[in-house]
């Protein structure tokens, strides 16, 4: 509009209109909604990265501790973020994870993984020792969601590693190093790989819920390395896990 509005003036004219006090009111509260209408912005949606998981059948570790994820600063957000192949990022204001990213993986890894192996997280639900724990940090370098548009295609792709400290109270002070089939007591192990996300027919092209279900597909990936490698730890074995390097 070309002309605006002098609210002091026209509050001035309301008051000394002939409008009955109710009247004077009534309008006052129209304009206050179409005001609000005017600059309510859309509601964002909420997604979280709960994974669904086959519980394993031969587990014997019952007690783990999944600690805070590290993860870049640029992706510790609630944002979801979009790359582009250059690097250039942009945050989508509608699309949102119910938390930051980190703790949606810290959470997403710890209800994986007591699903996985039939344990209880000694983090979250406040048990204390006296019982062989496994402690495991991970640390995401990327978890990045990367759009290209020359190819129409968009790629969730992941480089974490993870450390497993095993926790024996009962360990003895000075046990054997050459004995066979003895647990690890330490282990660090490192993947890498991308998983494509395969857009379905959606209303009006929407792409994200494709994205969140791949992202969700990639932490059930990093779930079932983890918890190889804790049952490798825990019987002492190397055994060789698909797509992860452990030491």
């Amino acid at each position: 509009m070309r002309n605006k509005i002098n609210m002091g003036n026209f509050l001035s004219s309301i008051s000394s209109s002939g409008l009955g006090h109710s009247a004077r009111l009534m309008l006052l509260v129209g304009m206050g909604i179409g005001l609000t209408a005017c600059s309510t912005s859309p509601t964002p949606t909420y997604y979280t990265l709960t994974p669904k998981i086959t519980p394993l059948v031969n587990s014997n570790v019952k007690l783990i501790e999944v600690m805070a994820v590290g993860l870049p600063d640029r992706l510790n957000q609630a944002l979801l973020v979009l790359q582009n192949p250059n690097g250039k990022s942009t945050l989508l204001e509608e699309h949102r994870w119910a938390s930051t990213l980190g703790s949606e993986l810290r959470d997403g890894l710890s209800a994986g993984l007591q699903q996985k192996l039939g344990a209880v997280d000694r983090y979250s639900s406040g048990m204390t020792g006296g019982q062989v724990s496994y402690r495991i940090a991970a640390e995401f370098s990327r978890f990045d969601i990367v759009e290209n548009t020359k190819t129409s295609t968009i790629e969730n792709e992941i480089v974490v590693a993870w450390m497993i400290k095993r926790e024996d109270p009962n360990r003895p002070l000075n046990p054997d190093p050459n004995a066979k089939g003895q647990p690890k007591q330490q282990l660090s192990c490192r993947m890498t790989f991308s998983n494509k996300v395969v857009q379905q027919a959606t209303p009006q092209g929407n792409k994200i819920p494709e994205i969140v279900n791949t992202s969700r597909e990639s932490l059930n990936r990093v779930v079932d390395a983890i918890a190889a490698s804790v049952i490798a730890a825990d019987k002492g074995t190397m055994n060789e896990i698909d797509g992860t390097v452990c030491s």
